[in-house]
């Protein structure tokens, strides 16, 4: 069994969503407040239906009293046991999985599916569940809590240790078969009240005999005359009583991340399909036991004898980066809430730039877990950035991550486009920065500015390197041009001097510190800096001086110490675009 489709109005910080999940892994990523855990809430509350169950003021949006909080679910793959006609089976609907559509009678091609609803009156703030669909007269059918029981979703929440109990709400309990176990408890309940009887109760009794004055002067009826008994019944023994050992030891005692992978790994190796809910699925755990539990949520679990695994249906939410990176880009799910409207968009862009996405959920799985973004076409307008924050912080300007921001790598120019174009479809909110020297194609740059992206490119056909170069001070020049030999040595950046200008045979560190600032040698050393030369065995071989994340630091925190000083240059004013767009 699976959800085909989720439809919420009016529950806590949802207005409205409307949403169809994919059959496997759906992990869902927002910022905070955006009611991640509150889909999954909705879901639990939908197919866990619990006799007097009531609400409370906060899950009327916005508290609102005139709210009317109400939850869809429509199920397909169901059950044998509820599409049977005197079960379920006159209120099926249809659901296409090609269009992503809900029909009331079923069409051809049609899967068989059933809507649960779940409403919460505002005045009483009780839930009630009912089988929905539109051709219902009177009366709808209620949802029984045994056939409940079969649809029932396992959360994995922070407090897993329940389930390595029997108790009633716990999962071991819901696989408990056979009469065996409910005699088994009785009698422990028995052999346990006569032990108690037989030992020794003298500390009891002055309160026993208090007790009995206390009922005669009240005139309450006596039979036998008190004593203190052992009152437990198997009830109270199954609620937890019973749980799975090693040795002596209980496994309730292990640590959360080991519980929740006890847990999930008994959830999900049953032989029906079943629904999973985990919040926050790193809670406790190692990157390498989540990367573990991932692939085992996502490859399923197979069954004795059969060679097919049971993929079970997983919603989960997740902070990390390393989630993220573990995933596939189909199975993130960006979730973006505007005044209660909440929007869940799959992260999985058109087939022709599927593997450029994938390439960033593996490299940039941080800026999948922010609300902007601002990308560069690589590693040094990267670093430069991070430089300059740094600088900003210090002079009391709000840092990236205080503004929600995180720098990247797009890549260049055509996929720094198309990343940012992809991300401002899904919710965030793209700057990006352009090197000029290669021609960007001109239609992606108008699909980027009609999604609402703004982007910027360097003057003069120049990337970040050489706009550095032209504008700077020729101190600061000077600078850098030290800042390059202790990052990757002097043989190295004469050397490029020396490829990038044939004029130059030969050069030493005198002849360097020697050079006075003309056009000329300023586009000389910045033709050096991110100097790329043919190799023998075909190729490029790139001999860059700042053409890495650490360096690209240092080149921006070089840079921030003079733009006071050269704020009508190119290189000043782009700066300040960018500012400005980070802090609107």
């Amino acid at each position: 069994m699976r959800i085909a489709h989720i439809s919420i109005s009016d529950f806590r910080g949802i207005k409205s969503l409307e949403w169809s999940p994919s059959p496997s892994l759906n992990c869902l990523i927002g910022p905070g407040d955006s009611c991640k855990t509150t889909v999954l809430d909705a879901i639990e509350i939908v197919l866990s239906p619990r006799f007097g169950y009531t609400g409370s003021d906060p899950d009327l949006f916005g508290c609102d009293p005139k709210s009317k909080p109400t939850i869809f679910l429509t199920l397909v793959d169901l059950p044998e046991e509820l599409i049977l006609e005197h079960k379920y089976g006159l209120y099926l609907r249809g659901w296409s999985e090609a269009a992503k559509k809900i029909n009331d009678e079923q069409a051809e091609g049609d899967i068989p599916a059933l809507t649960v609803k779940a409403s919460l009156d505002p005045e009483t703030l009780e839930w009630s569940w009912e089988v929905f669909n539109e051709r219902l007269e009177g009366e709808p059918p209620r949802l029984g809590f045994k056939d409940a029981k079969l649809i029932a979703p396992n959360r994995l929440g922070e407090y897993s240790d329940r389930h390595l109990t029997w108790s009633r709400n716990s999962f071991l309990g819901r696989l408990e078969k056979g009469p065996n176990a409910s005699e088994l408890l009785a009698s422990s309940v028995r052999q346990a009240k006569a032990s108690f009887a037989a030992g020794d109760r003298t500390s009891f009794d002055d309160v026993v005999k208090l007790t009995e004055k206390v009922g005669a002067d009240f005139l309450v009826p006596k039979t036998h005359g008190y004593e203190a008994q052992l009152d437990i019944h198997s009830g109270m023994l199954a609620s937890g009583a019973v749980s799975l050992h090693d040795g002596s030891m209980p496994l309730r005692t292990l640590g959360s991340g080991s519980s929740r992978l006890m847990v999930a790994g008994v959830q999900n190796s049953g032989p029906t399909q079943n629904i999973t809910l985990v919040d926050e699925i790193e809670l406790g755990l190692e990157p390498h036991r989540i990367m573990r539990l991932l692939r085992f949520l996502r490859s399923g679990f197979p069954q004795d004898g059969d060679a097919t695994a049971i993929v079970h249906q997983t919603f989960m939410t997740t902070h990390s980066p390393v989630v993220v990176c573990e995933l596939d880009v189909g199975e993130l799910f960006c979730v973006r809430n505007n005044e209660g409207i909440v929007a869940v968009k799959c992260a999985r862009p058109p087939e022709e730039t599927v593997d450029t996405a994938q390439r960033h959920v593996r490299t940039n799985p941080h800026a999948f877990l922010a609300p902007s973004l601002l990308i560069g076409e690589g590693r040094t307008e990267v670093g430069f950035w991070r430089g300059l924050d740094d600088q900003w912080c210090v002079g009391g300007k709000e840092s990236f991550a205080y503004q929600g921001l995180v720098a990247i790598d797009g890549a260049g120019g055509d996929n720094a486009l198309k990343l940012g174009l992809h991300m401002q479809t899904l919710g965030y909110h793209c700057f990006v920065l352009l090197d000029s020297d290669v021609e960007v194609n001109a239609a992606i740059k108008e699909a980027f500015k009609q999604a609402d992206g703004q982007f910027t490119e360097w003057m003069d056909d120049c990337d970040i390197e050489r706009r550095v170069f032209l504008d700077v001070p020729w101190a600061t020049v000077l600078a850098i041009v030290d800042c390059a030999i202790e990052a990757v040595g002097e043989g190295r950046v004469l050397k490029n001097l020396n490829l990038a200008d044939s004029n130059y045979p030969s050069i030493d560190r005198a002849d360097l510190d020697a050079l006075f600032d003309t056009a000329e040698n300023r586009q000389w050393l910045s033709k050096a800096s991110t100097l790329k030369v043919t190799k023998k065995s075909g190729g490029k071989d790139d001999r860059s001086w700042f053409k890495d994340m650490a360096r690209g630091e240092l080149l921006g925190t070089i840079v921030f110490d003079c733009l006071k000083d050269i704020p009508e240059t190119p290189l000043a004013k782009k700066i300040n675009e960018v500012r400005q767009w980070i802090d609107a």
